[in-house]
């Protein structure tokens, strides 16, 4: 279920045992959560977003939205095909070993990208080799969270994970207060943000596989055959 701001409010107010403004104001307490919404969505990276961009032909950058944190998975899908390339992500530095002096190289498909820009221009992804033909790039992202300024609109965090956001807010008042139980406040949003982070990185409960893929070698030269 998704919680409203005032809702939030309404339950941090609880939690710091005061139900109506005194000490601390409606919008303070709505700031802190706003922030811990923020802080949550950047520590744990709980906000997967997928993007689309139309591949041009020879253009090898394009830009995340502004709402970019980090990076998940890129893969291209050539125009008027089922076939769907998964590319392999390398560092800037690392891709110096892939495309040496020859940072374009056309091709008919890409194979790697990488990060490029900075945190006041942007960031874009960066195609290796640049695509030779036109096709859809599908971008999986770590989304930053939406500031909520209405009352009535949901808190942007992970459904079901609202009282993380709710700890941010009771130790941000109460270090306000100069409350000296902010510091065990604050070791609770901690504890239960690394809860939240060891919960959802995968997704899932299922065990993951690694998967070798098949060899052009025959079996005998690697061992682990029995009819050689």
């Amino acid at each position: 279920m998704s919680v409203t701001l005032a809702t939030a409010t309404t339950e941090v107010r609880a939690l710091l045992d005061e139900s109506t403004a005194g000490f601390w104001t409606d919008a303070q307490i709505q700031s802190w959560i706003n922030q811990g919404c923020q802080d949550v969505a950047r520590r744990a990276e709980i906000l997967w977003q997928e993007v689309n961009y139309n591949v041009t032909p020879l253009v090898q950058l394009y830009p995340f939205p502004a709402d970019f944190l980090n990076a998940h998975r890129a893969e291209f899908t050539l125009s008027s095909s089922d076939q769907t390339y998964n590319l392999e992500y390398r560092g800037i530095n690392q891709m110096d070993e892939v495309w040496g002096i020859l940072h374009s190289l056309p091709n008919s498909w890409p194979q790697f990208f990488t990060i490029r820009g900075n945190s006041v221009l942007g960031f874009y992804l960066m195609l290796y080799p640049s695509p030779g033909s036109a096709g859809t790039l599908t971008v999986y992202y770590y989304r930053s969270a939406v500031i909520q300024t209405s009352t009535s609109g949901n808190i942007d965090t992970m459904p079901g994970w609202e009282d993380i956001v709710y700890d941010y807010a009771v130790f941000k008042a109460k270090r306000k207060m100069q409350d000296p139980t902010w510091k065990e406040a604050q070791q609770l949003y901690e504890m239960n943000l690394l809860n939240l982070i060891n919960k959802s990185r995968n997704m899932t409960d299922q065990g993951d596989t690694i998967t070798m893929g098949s060899s052009n070698y025959p079996t005998y030269m690697y061992g682990g055959g029995e009819d050689w």
